[in-house]
Formats: C-alpha cells, structure tokens, sequence
C-alpha cells in the first residue's frame, strides 16, 4: 500500500508496547548475529532480498515463528507483492489473533483494496488488543470516514439529492482527500 497514506506497523512486532503513530524503523546498532537480528540489519539497510532469504531459510525450521512470518509479510508488501503479503497476514491474524500490529497491516491491505467492512473489523480487533495503539485509531478513523461517505451516497441514491446531504458530502471530502485515495 504504498500509495495510500495508511499507516502500516514496519519491521518489528513489538508484543508489549508500540511506538506510536510513525512506523518503526530499525537503525545500525550492535547486532547479536541470530537470524532476527540479521532481518532487521538487512531491512535497516533496505536490503529486501537478503531480508527475505534470511527469512524464508529461518522459516523452513520454524514455520509457525510469528516474527518471522510478520517481517515475510511486510517484505512481501514492501516489495509490491500485496495479494500474497495480504495472504500471510490473513494466515497470521488467524493463528496470533492477539497481534494486534497483525491486525492493523491486515486492515490496511484490505482497505487499499476496497474491502472497507473487513478492514473496519481488522482495525477494531487490533484495538481490541491494544487500545492505545494510535495508528490502529487513525485507520480506524480513515475507514469510518469512507464508511459515512458510502451511507451518504446510499440516501441519494435512495431519495434523490437533498440539501443536508449535499452539505454532508461536501464535508466530508476534504477529510477523505486525508486518506487513502485507493478506497471507493
């Protein structure tokens, strides 16, 4: 999703606390040489390739390492492979429902596609998990914004133009030029 303005959870799961609305980034520092560590130093220096073998050589032993597969689905959609990083991700919030980093990758990739209902229940089960995960929030926000704006179209639709509605709309576009362009 790298044209829309979704917030996405990058490169680390952090399972006891988040580090707000910027994505996480890992920078050089001392590494321990263990394969996570050696993903992270490929991923700090944008080396997506090597990344990713490292990953996918670790998962042949430890298939189900959350981490693991959190950091191949992150690199699937780092490297526009979207349907199968939304795959993972899907595969993950079922087998780690508790993640909610999960979760909100989940909702972004859904929302990027249209799929607004599914990616409201991904962000609303990551905040279910982490109230204060700020990102989650702001998705959560971002997809109800395109949710008003569908409920808007609906009652014209439905009655016909109308002077609170076209108010509405009017509105709400200003918002909604804030958020992902990719969303109906």
């Amino acid at each position: 999703s790298s044209h829309c303005k979704w917030r996405v959870m990058a490169v680390c799961l952090c399972l006891s606390s988040l580090v707000g609305v910027q994505a996480q980034t890992v920078t050089e520092q001392t590494f321990k040489g263990t394969p996570h560590d050696e993903v992270q130093k490929s991923m700090s220096r944008r080396d997506w390739s090597g990344a990713m073998a490292t990953v996918d050589e670790y998962l042949k032993d430890q298939p189900r390492d959350p981490q693991m597969r959190f950091w191949r689905a992150r690199l699937l959609e780092i490297t526009q492979r979207s349907d199968l990083a939304l795959l993972e991700y899907q595969s993950l919030a079922q087998e780690y429902p508790e993640l909610p980093e999960v979760q909100n990758n989940l909702g972004v990739l859904l929302a990027a596609k249209g799929q607004t209902d599914e990616a409201r229940v991904a962000f609303e089960n990551a905040l279910r998990n982490n109230p204060q995960y700020a990102i989650a929030h702001e998705n959560l926000g971002d997809i109800f914004l395109h949710l008003a704006q569908r409920a808007y179209d609906n009652a014209i639709r439905l009655r016909g133009q109308a002077r609170s509605l076209t108010q509405k709309t009017t509105a709400l576009k200003p918002a909604l030029q804030l958020t992902s362009p990719d969303l109906p």
